[in-house]
């Protein structure tokens, strides 16, 4: 192999790794960001086994009204990475059959519980759905995170438009453990209440949670004191 050849291998690998991190999307607090979607080959950390699906519902009915009802499923979903064992957390959002006369629109997805984990984020583009959102920001303490949707999701009657639903988020996080004490908002309007503004409310949203300190039980810990100073005594002896 020449000199040649073995920089143009170290060059092309150097710029491969270069757009794989491409997609990556560091979100610090008090900060926001562009998203352009990904992939688990743009970003291989991102592939793993689903460790927690779930589905959470809510609805709203425009002006009181139960007649006109609509409804949203958040796919609260976990996985794990095979490259360093970290946790994604990717929430989606589904809508539901409904009533609903005319188009429901759905603006920006809140998602609180993150407290100050170091979060990568983006959504995306090779699992089901139809359409991500195009920015995400986080609060000063780092706790919530928003996704706004500048082309809004459309939810209508299926006999009149079609039905949107979002790409999953992907939150990579650093964390390895997870608890389902976070909280999410989604807020909407409906073209023929233009003076409402909808807001639908899930709790049991997956979030990053420390890992617990394992503290030995006093029996347990009796017992070893117990034998550390036996072995002690019979190294004197």
């Amino acid at each position: 192999m020449t000199k040649v050849t073995l920089i143009g291998i170290l060059l092309g690998s150097a710029l491969a790794l270069t757009s794989i991190k491409s997609n990556a999307a560091l979100l610090v607090s008090d900060d926001t960001i562009d998203l352009a979607g990904t992939t688990a080959v743009m970003q291989p950390d991102l592939a793993g086994p689903v460790i927690y699906d779930e589905l959470i519902y809510d609805s709203v009915s425009p002006s009181g009204n139960d007649i006109f009802q609509v409804g949203i499923n958040i796919q609260n979903r976990v996985s794990r990475s095979d490259t360093d064992g970290n946790l994604i957390f990717a929430p989606r959002i589904i809508s539901s059959l409904n009533n609903t006369s005319g188009n429901f629109l759905v603006d920006r997805a809140v998602i609180s519980g993150f407290s100050d984990f170091e979060l990568d984020v983006n959504y995306r583009t090779d699992g089901v759905g139809d359409k991500g959102p195009n920015s995400a920001s986080r609060s000063v303490d780092g706790n919530q995170l928003s996704f706004d949707f500048l082309s809004p999701l459309v939810i209508s009657n299926l006999f009149e438009n079609p039905q949107q639903d979002s790409y999953f988020l992907s939150i990579y996080s650093n964390a390895t453990a997870f608890a389902n004490t976070g909280s999410m908002s989604i807020f909407g309007r409906h073209l023929d209440y233009p003076d409402e503004v909808f807001e639908f409310n899930f709790a049991g949203i997956a979030v990053p949670i420390n890992m617990p300190v394992h503290v030995p039980e006093p029996a347990l810990l009796t017992l070893f004191l117990t034998c550390f100073a036996g072995f002690v005594m019979f190294k004197r002896h």
